[in-house]
């Protein structure tokens, strides 16, 4: 009964390290890139935001690093002033600011996720390794990461396939108000950050997340070749 016992713990905590690794890659990448002011310029400079907008690219790169600030926690507001064509003027909406407000939420939530994802990790760690040895904890990443890439794998497929439903879709899951609907003929928020916009970054992230899966799943690989590939009992592992 005890070993029975100990084999449901292990499998448990098995599944909950397996699962932490796509949490943890998930929610850490998409807060980096959320938070980088430099994939905002890379947006503005490769769709020619200025000229869209009237804005020039000097107040365009403040108004990247304000919405990283924001987004990160560092600002109270993304709104900034901007002079568009001759004239001074708040460059948000109030709609567009109640929006951006539900989207930092989001990344809340993601750091959230993430921590307690680090947390998982290593509680599930520490238990495998206690009942099973570090062998399976390798296994356990191992299991993560080939998750991730399969869902990372199925995401880029439809987005290459249909952005468009995708982008839409996630629009529907995240908010709870359609405030994200907005009037690309007079909302700025829509006119800087455009659909072509989100799919380069998509295709960004989701890239960055199967090469971080498939590094990891690889070193976890190498490692139980190489420093495992004795038996346990020369080992003194698992």
């Amino acid at each position: 009964m005890k070993m029975k016992l100990v084999r449901m713990l292990g499998g448990l905590a098995m599944v909950i390290l397996a699962v932490s690794i796509p949490v943890l890659i998930i929610a850490g990448t998409v807060n980096v890139y959320a938070r980088s002011a430099d994939l905002y310029r890379y947006g503005f400079d490769k769709y020619h935001t200025s000229g869209a907008t009237g804005i020039s690219s000097a107040q365009l790169d403040v108004v990247a690093q304000r919405m990283a600030d924001f987004l990160d926690g560092k600002q109270p507001s993304p709104q900034v002033t901007v002079r568009v064509n001759g004239l001074d003027r708040q460059l948000y909406s109030a709609k567009e600011l109640v929006h951006l407000d539900d989207v930092r939420g989001i990344i809340s939530v993601l750091k959230t996720f993430q921590t307690v994802a680090i947390l998982s990790f290593l509680a599930a760690g520490a238990s495998v390794f206690a009942m099973m040895g570090i062998r399976r904890i390798l296994h356990g990443i191992q299991a993560g990461a080939i998750a991730t890439v399969s869902v990372m794998g199925l995401l880029v497929v439809w987005a290459l396939v249909d952005f468009g439903s995708l982008f839409y879709l996630f629009h529907i899951v995240s908010f709870s108000n359609d405030l994200w609907l907005l009037d690309p003929t007079r909302d700025y928020l829509i006119m800087m950050f455009t659909e072509s916009f989100f799919y380069d970054a998509a295709i960004m992230v989701i890239a960055t997340i199967i090469a971080e899966a498939v590094i990891l799943g690889l070193v976890t690989l190498v490692i139980g070749k190489t420093m495992l590939a004795r038996p346990p009992s020369e080992t003194g592992l698992y």
